[in-house]
């Protein structure tokens, strides 16, 4: 054995031996590079030539996973993109569809084989197309700020076309936005906001609209009893009956439970009267948000006794 190993080196010392050397390794590279070899590829699935009138629902597969053998120096270049299943569409009907595949239908280089195609068969669902006119109804999650209601809300444009399978898009009243969130606002929203199609394969157009939300304090009603009535700027000597009026005010919530219905706020008008009986309306000078929603009574009896001199 040592004698062997001995000649080996010596031949490696010369030029013939280098020669021998490397023309053994080269044919172990090149016996290595074609041994045979197994590998799994995910190859995608694309269909083609859909009929305009039809759409692929239902469809399980994205890929298939094709179990190839072949010498490792092609197979561990295939490309699973240029590998793609592309199925044909063209003539198919409305229904349910089994294409049993086969390896004729990858683009497989000379030299390597197909083991196995999981699945072995593509299920798919075809749909005719249908195309309506939907309005749009707004998604709203949170609520406002304490105190604070959504007044109003607009959506531009409020119809969309939405396309898709026949069965979902008939069974559908409108089509939603995204959800736009209101959580504590306290002032009114105005955005643009896609809409959803809640995992369904539907076609919108416009695919965006733009939601305006209005935002207002809650409005609350107050009942005020026995407010005297008094006149404003008058220097005259007067009585009234009754002294006193009930009214019930609305208003926004902060401003009716600060409200103080003083002289100033409610009162008479007695300017340019005479001495004499008269039937007196109630003045107001309320906040502009504020509103009467009762008065009782109407009209006052005010008996003038002096005017101011």
């Amino acid at each position: 054995m040592k004698q062997l190993w001995d000649k080996i080196v010596a031949m490696a010392g010369s030029n013939v031996g280098l020669k021998a050397l490397a023309l053994i390794i080269a044919i172990g590279l090149w016996l290595a590079g074609h041994r045979d070899t197994e590998r799994a590829i995910e190859v995608p699935v694309e269909f083609r030539n859909i009929p305009s009138d039809l759409m692929v629902v239902d469809n399980r597969v994205d890929y298939v996973v094709l179990r190839v053998v072949g010498p490792r120096t092609l197979v561990s270049t295939l490309d699973a993109e240029e590998m793609k299943l592309a199925l044909d569409l063209n003539g198919a009907k409305p229904g349910s569809l089994s294409i049993p595949l086969a390896p004729n239908y990858f683009n497989i280089p000379r030299g390597v084989t197909v083991a196995r195609i999981t699945p072995p068969v593509v299920h798919l669902r075809l749909e005719p197309v249908v195309r309506r006119t939907l309005p749009v109804s707004v998604r709203i999650t949170g609520s406002p700020a304490s105190g604070y209601r959504i007044a109003q809300m607009t959506v531009q444009p409020e119809n969309v076309s939405v396309e898709g399978p026949a069965e979902d898009v008939r069974r559908m009243t409108a089509i939603e936005t995204v959800p736009v969130d209101v959580e504590r606002s306290s002032s009114g929203i105005k955005r643009r906001v896609r809409l959803s199609t809640d995992g369904k394969p539907l076609t919108v157009l416009p695919e965006q609209v733009e939601v305006s939300i209005a935002i207002e304090e809650e409005q609350i009603s107050r009942n005020f009893d026995r407010i005297e009535v008094h006149a404003k700027g008058f220097k005259g000597a007067y009585n009234v009956a009754p002294p006193t009026v009930f009214l019930r005010l609305s208003g926004p919530k902060s401003a009716i439970e600060k409200l103080r219905l003083t002289s100033d706020r409610v009162y008479l008008e007695l300017k340019g009267m005479a001495v004499g009986d008269h039937s007196v309306s109630l003045a107001f000078n309320l906040p502009e948000d504020i509103k009467v929603l009762e008065q009782r009574p109407q009209r006052f009896r005010v008996r003038i006794t002096k005017l101011a001199e």
